[in-house]
Order: C-alpha cells, then sequence, then structure tokens
C-alpha cells in the first residue's frame, strides 16, 4: 500500500548573508505566548501547468529573506539557569520540509470546512505537541512544502511567537516574496527590541503611582479563568460573512448608540455581537464576570515607534462586565465599551503594562511555574479573545508565479487558550470575511451554521 505521506527532503536554509552570532534578549512581550502560529497558502496549477512556485525559487528567495530577517534563522534555547528561554541568533537556518501527499489537495484543504492540521505545518517534525526544548534550540521558522497529486502546491509558514506577532509575520512573508519576484523587500525591519525594555526610573513603579491597567482600573489585574479542555473536545468552526452582512452588523450597533460621543466600528460591534451571542449559550450566573480581551499593535500608540519593528508588540485591553449587564445592554452599548477600551491604549498605558509585567517577572510565570495573571481569588473573569487580521495581503502572497487559490490559519486546536477565542481574516473572495471561533462541540452545535 502507497503511504499517504512521503518526505521529499528536509533541509536547513541559512541566510545568504551571514551575521555574527549574538544572543537577542527577548522582550517582556515576547512571552506573551511560546507556541507556533501556522499561515498555509495553496497554489493551484493554471490552464498551462504553471502558476505554483518553485522549490528551488522559494528557497533561494527565502535565504536571502533571511538576511534581513535573521531571528527567524536562530534558535530559541532554554536553560535552568536563566529561568527563560533566550534567542540565540546563530545562522543555523529555517527549517525547510518538502513532502509529498498521495491525494489530492481538497481531501486537506477545503474551502468549506478546513481543519487545522499538523500534517501541514512541519511542527510535528521537530517537536511532540507540547513545548519541548531541545540543547541545540527550536527552529524560529519552520516552512513546510507540500505536493498534491492533483498538481497543486500548499506552502506552510509556521513561526515561533515569541520571535514574532501577526504584524512581523505578515511583514517576513511580503519581503520574502517579494525576493522571489526579483524586487527589494518594500520595508527594512528594525530588530533593537530594546525599544519595549522597561524604563529605569519607572515613574509609575519607582514613584508609586498607580498602573493603569487595561480594563482603565489602578488595581492589579484580575484573575482569569482560562478554560480547561473540555472532555468533549474543541473544535474551529468558520463562516463567511458578506460585506453587506458586517455593514448590518454595524448599522444595528451604531444604531443602538446614536448621540454617544464614541463612535463604535464594524470590527467592535461584530466583537459585541459575538461575545454576547457565545456567553448566552453557556451557563453562566448573572452576577458572573466576564471579559472579552480584543489585541491592539502598539506600533502606532507609542511614541517614536517605528512601524517596521520585528518581534511581539501587541498587548490585549480588556472590557469588562457581569453576564447580566452584557446580556441586557443593546449591541451599540457593549461595543461602545470595547470602543473605550481600545482608544485608552496609549504610550502611558502601554509602558506602565511593560514596566509591571517585567517588574513581576512574567517571563517565568509564562512557563507555567505560576499563575497566568495574580488578583483576587474571589472575582474571577470568564475570558474571552477577539483578533482581526483584515488588512493581511494573504491573498496577495505572489512568489512569481501567481497569487493563491486559499489561504487559512492552520493553527491546531489543542491549546485551552484558544477556548472562546473568534479570529476575523480575509476571505478568498475579497471583501468578504472569513470568521473562525474556537470552543468546545457542544457551544458551536448550540450555535449552528448562522451567527
Amino acid at each position: 500500500m502507497i503511504p499517504k505521506w512521503t518526505t521529499i527532503s528536509t533541509q536547513l536554509v541559512e541566510p545568504d548573508v551571514k551575521r555574527e552570532p549574538e544572543w537577542m534578549e527577548c522582550s517582556v512581550l515576547d512571552y506573551l505566548a511560546l507556541y507556533y502560529k501556522s499561515q498555509l497558502f495553496l497554489y493551484t496549477p493554471n490552464s498551462e501547468g504553471e502558476g505554483i512556485p518553485q522549490i528551488d525559487q522559494l528557497t533561494d528567495s527565502l535565504s536571502k529573506a533571511l538576511t534581513f530577517f535573521y531571528p527567524l534563522a536562530g534558535r530559541l534555547i532554554r536553560e535552568v539557569r536563566w529561568e527563560k528561554q533566550r534567542l540565540q541568533c546563530n545562522n543555523a537556518g529555517a527549517l525547510f520540509i518538502h513532502k509529498r501527499y498521495n491525494g489530492v489537495a481538497s481531501e486537506l484543504i477545503n474551502e468549506d470546512n478546513f481543519t487545522p492540521t499538523f500534517d501541514l505545518s512541519g511542527i510535528e517534525d521537530i517537536q511532540p505537541h507540547a513545548p519541548v526544548y531541545p540543547p541545540s534550540g527550536l527552529p524560529t521558522l519552520i516552512i513546510q512544502v507540500t505536493d498534491f497529486e492533483c498538481g497543486s502546491r500548499c506552502v506552510n509558514a509556521s513561526f515561533s511567537h515569541q520571535v514574532s506577532d501577526a504584524t512581523s509575520n505578515i511583514h517576513f512573508l511580503r519581503s520574502w516574496a517579494e525576493i522571489s519576484r526579483g524586487q527589494m523587500i518594500s520595508s527594512v525591519p528594525v530588530h533593537d527590541r530594546s525599544l519595549l525594555s522597561p524604563r529605569k526610573p519607572s515613574p509609575v513603579l519607582d514613584d508609586g503611582a498607580p498602573v493603569r491597567f487595561l480594563n482603565n482600573r489602578v488595581k492589579e489585574p484580575p484573575a482569569y479563568n482560562c478554560f480547561p479542555i473540555p472532555e468533549e473536545g474543541m473544535r474551529m468552526k468558520a463562516w463567511e460573512l458578506s460585506k453587506t452582512e458586517m455593514e448590518a452588523v454595524k448599522d444595528q450597533g451604531r444604531r443602538d448608540c446614536a448621540g454617544n460621543a464614541v463612535i463604535p466600528s464594524t470590527a467592535d460591534c461584530l466583537s459585541a455581537h459575538l461575545w454576547r451571542l457565545m456567553v448566552g449559550k453557556r451557563d453562566y450566573k448573572p452576577d458572573d464576570m466576564v471579559a472579552l480581551n480584543t489585541y491592539v499593535d502598539l506600533r502606532s500608540r507609542l511614541k517614536d515607534f517605528p512601524p517596521s519593528y520585528f518581534g511581539n508588540c501587541v498587548i490585549s485591553t480588556s472590557t469588562m462586565m457581569t453576564v447580566r449587564d452584557l446580556l441586557s445592554k443593546s449591541l451599540g452599548d457593549v461595543a461602545t465599551e470595547i470602543r473605550k477600551s481600545n482608544q485608552a491604549v496609549d504610550d502611558e498605558v502601554a509602558r506602565g503594562w511593560i514596566d509591571w509585567l517585567s517588574a513581576n517577572k512574567f517571563h517565568i510565570w509564562s512557563l507555567g511555574d505560576e499563575p497566568l495573571m495574580p488578583g483576587d481569588p474571589q472575582v474571577v473573569y470568564h475570558i474571552y479573545r477577539a483578533s482581526y487580521v483584515l488588512r493581511a495581503p494573504f491573498y496577495d502572497l505572489d512568489f512569481g508565479s501567481g497569487k493563491p487559490l486559499l489561504s487559512f490559519r492552520n493553527d491546531v486546536v489543542e491549546n485551552s487558550q484558544l477556548l472562546g477565542t473568534f479570529l476575523a481574516l480575509p476571505s478568498s473572495r475579497r471583501g468578504d470575511v472569513r470568521l473562525e471561533l474556537f470552543a468546545e462541540n457542544s457551544l458551536l452545535d448550540k450555535i449552528g451554521d448562522k451567527l
């Protein structure tokens, strides 16, 4: 019997121009997530049999791209004496895996019911599902190219989240494609992670001033209840929302809060709708506290900060209320509260948050030795998360042979941190939105096929 999977080759792609090896100190924001984030792109041949990127073209351009994005050719190394993982920029190379699947692409990559899978990511080739740090370290970038019998080719990029956030990943992918097309990169990355160092002295710690935390309160952050992985199992479910449907949600939200000084965005209104939908389907008590975390890119919030900074430059801001308030308020009122939380993140808030996390050794908590966040154990917030990457040019990633037919997030649902998370991504239908919700099976069954 012919095996379904065949590994054609495995290689390390080193930077075209090597640097002197160095240890790059991670910022405290780099420790907020320690797993891999994957994005896949499916290319299909045209009637002339062209339209898919060639292996030599991919590896040659990747080598040149790594000269600019050299942390992605390094290794994450963990030693107990450091109490944390460190990034060694040592030119070790990105892991490049070429495989063949003995079947057609639609068996694994289907627009209507795509399920993220390790089979396409290359992650299982280096480690089990839980992070394990071998002495030589973990690669910070894994590229897997998968060929199908139908002639299609999938390119999957898996980035260590400790090294880069979504904005940085998109920056790299765009630059890699530009080089592959014979162009200069349009934006040179900035790798100075000291830009996110804590202030010394810190005006919010050394002078006794209260920290303005992201929920606009001055106490310590609240205790969060990270959902345990349910015994019934969890999965990702996706919906396609048309531009008309998105506009309808926004119009409803803005009608509800007409006359208010704060005007919610489309994303705020959609977040409010989905938050209310998920909470309403769960068996909470009316006085239970719930929180919605939305992610804020600090590149535009910090003063004199380079927009091409490469690394993690994201924090989450929380909107908190009781279940009773969430479900009794109008869509527009909830969306307005989400907008206020987002607008509150400025240079002062972000710098104070970095100072506090650094002073309280967040890099140690992130390893699982301590609770994720301290606070009053009598007040537990059931936390939900919203993330939007609607402007990501995933469907424009042309390596010189054409744009992808499909592009999906390929994050496998096995981490309880994903429970209650919804992501809004570009759809293959221009102008529409692909919405992905990570939740337990029973909740997704209750929600059904229509949002």
